[in-house]
């Protein structure tokens, strides 16, 4: 039986003086796509479904293995061997009945990213660091052309760096050419150290080489959390109070919460830096 907004069991009777009535009703027109169902994917889809997003697609060939249990939430003893994107699609059901879900269970791919991104409000690209290049960017550029706001972030250690993408600003190129560059050097920027424990990093950057970056459980409820809100304030921008711009590229969230620290950087005067290019 479906529930009046304003019944006390509502799902979302918590979260309406906050999102508002009207916010609420936006989200559930609102579609959602996550390239990838990992760490941030995964999270993304509950914390999204819990927010009250009412569509969503999800795009993941791989099955839960016992590795994915430190750190993605849709990962148990139980799901183990299951298809990652399935088994969130029943989690989202479990919360929210109502929600529209397309699963893409072979994952991206070249011939299916026009279905994928159908519709999208948002896109969360989550897609494995393994994941071919030119993949990655025709998806950013697909959903660039179709005026899908575009939102990553990327784990490090016991943090993350947030990038938000609109479609009328500075695009994901900044982003894929930093992802291959760092692969290819089997390191990460210098820049990073500046944000992140050096430490950290260095371990991190040589793991790119053989595309298992190491992770922590704490990533990704960071990453999830940053990219929500960003989410919410783009979606919500007017509606809600308090509400704000949704923070774009060229500017780029760096949060690290082992030192502590949360950063807004402009990355566009840093360009060179992160793409590898020469000054």
């Amino acid at each position: 039986m479906t529930l009046s907004i304003n019944s006390p069991d509502y799902f979302l009777n918590r979260s309406l003086p906050l999102l508002t009535n009207a916010g609420v009703e936006c989200l559930a027109k609102k579609k959602i796509v996550i390239a990838g169902c990992g760490g941030i994917g995964g999270a993304m889809a509950l914390t999204m479904c819990r927010l009250g997003i009412g569509s969503f697609h999800l795009a993941d060939p791989a099955d839960f293995d016992p590795p994915d249990m430190n750190r993605q939430w849709g990962a148990t003893v139980s799901t183990m061997s299951k298809n990652k994107a399935e088994v969130y699609r029943d989690l989202i059901l479990d919360i929210n009945p109502e929600a529209q879900i397309q699963v893409f269970n072979k994952g991206l791919t070249n011939d299916n990213q026009d279905d994928f991104l159908k519709g999208a409000d948002i896109l969360v690209d989550c897609l494995d660091a393994a994941v071919p290049y030119e993949l990655r960017e025709t998806m950013h550029q697909k959903a660039r052309d179709l005026g899908i706001f575009s939102v990553v972030a990327p784990i490090l250690g016991f943090g993350c760096f947030a990038l938000c993408s609109s479609p009328e600003g500075m695009s994901m190129e900044f982003w894929t050419k930093t992802l291959r560059n760092a692969k290819q050097a089997t390191a990460l920027p210098d820049i990073f150290k500046e944000w992140f424990v050096p430490e950290q990093i260095d371990v991190i950057g040589k793991s790119l080489q053989i595309g298992k970056v190491p992770t922590l459980a704490v990533g990704p409820v960071i990453g999830s959390s940053l990219l929500a809100t960003e989410c919410i304030a783009y979606l919500l921008d007017g509606i809600i109070p308090g509400s704000r711009k949704p923070i774009v590229l060229p500017k780029a969230m760096f949060f690290d919460l082992f030192r502590m620290s949360y950063e807004i950087v402009d990355v566009s005067e840093l360009r060179s830096e992160f793409e590898g290019e020469q000054t």
